[in-house]
């Protein structure tokens, strides 16, 4: 039997009901992959699986943060949740003492993510500019583009659907282009109602078509197969721990290393993550906890980064949520 039909019986966690004074949030995180590879990084500590609130970054946030949290900070590479506006219902800067938008500030253009060392920069000059606050620090990965094994499938903004494609080596003219798009809305809705091609039919589609995938992760599907998608995702949490692990040199206190949800990695051909699903492969997830009595010293770098301060453009949240394959 699949891990994903076992390990039901998991208590939901509410995080903010939670003890801790650091939260690390490993987007997209995985208990089974996760229990596999987190003794290499992580030292002593405690393991559990608990449920997540929610089956996507969406559901998560609105479930676990339904207040305002004036003692914290929130480090954050998902524009999901930032300091400017509401995204799809939920305004970060309305739920915690500060956001610090490192999903716009730290951005990797040419690898269409936060690179997880970008996180750790931004979290160590938090720390410095508020001592006195509890921290969420929100690391990108394991979350597609990977930066590993399938690094050469980067992020990048979804394809438009209606622009000229090539169809079985054949360039279809202008005046197809409505017709064609109708034909390959309704047939995605047909074969997702049936469930033959999993949650992504529009991924083997525009593979059937030719037309570019439509996000990271289905790049490196398309190319690897779900074998070389799951040793690309493996090695993506492997990278971010490397970071996680040096980061917490620095913290002092309860910390606890968890995830907002789970990943698809193509089970019965599903893939990636959304709304209202109880799957355990994306419902599970992650629960260390530590506590550290002692902590390295800041250094004066971090203590410069503190004061550093960056102009938010509000028009790039859009841009970066279709990068990393939410659009």
């Amino acid at each position: 039997m699949s891990w994903s039909k076992t390990n039901n019986n998991v208590d939901t966690v509410l995080i903010m009901e939670e003890s801790w004074d650091f939260l690390i949030v490993l987007d997209a995180c995985r208990y089974d992959y996760f229990e596999r590879v987190f003794g290499d990084f992580l030292k002593g500590g405690q393991l559990s699986c608990r449920k997540s609130v929610g089956s996507c970054t969406e559901e998560w946030r609105k479930r676990s943060f339904p207040g305002y949290y004036a003692d914290v900070v929130y480090v954050s590479s998902n524009p999901y949740i930032n300091s400017l506006k509401s995204v799809l219902g939920f305004h970060g800067g309305e739920h915690f003492y500060r956001v610090i938008d490192v999903w716009q500030t730290r951005w990797d253009e040419s690898r269409g993510t936060v690179l997880p060392e970008m996180v750790t920069r931004e979290a160590l000059g938090a720390l410095a500019r508020h001592p006195g606050k509890r921290m969420i620090v929100h690391y990108l990965q394991p979350h597609a583009p990977y930066l590993g094994f399938g690094s050469d499938c980067a992020g990048f903004p979804q394809p438009d659907v209606g622009k000229e494609v090539v169809l079985m080596g054949t360039v279809l003219g202008e005046q197809s282009k409505g017709f064609r798009k109708k034909i390959y809305e309704k047939l995605c809705s047909w074969i997702k109602h049936g469930c033959l091609l999993g949650n992504h039919p529009e991924w083997f589609m525009a593979e059937f078509l030719q037309l570019p995938p439509l996000s990271p992760m289905d790049a490196v599907r398309r190319k690897y197969g779900p074998e070389g998608l799951r040793r690309a995702y493996q090695e993506n949490l492997e990278i971010v721990l490397k970071h996680v692990s040096q980061l917490l040199e620095y913290l002092k206190g309860k910390v606890v290393i968890t995830s907002d949800h789970g990943e698809f990695l193509g089970e019965g051909r599903f893939y990636s993550h959304g709304l209202d699903s109880d799957d355990p492969c994306l419902r599970h997830i992650p629960w260390w906890t530590t506590c550290r009595a002692d902590a390295v010293p800041l250094r004066e770098e971090h203590i410069g980064q503190a004061n550093r301060s960056f102009v938010v453009e509000e028009d790039t949240i859009h841009k970066r949520l279709k990068d990393l394959g939410y659009l």
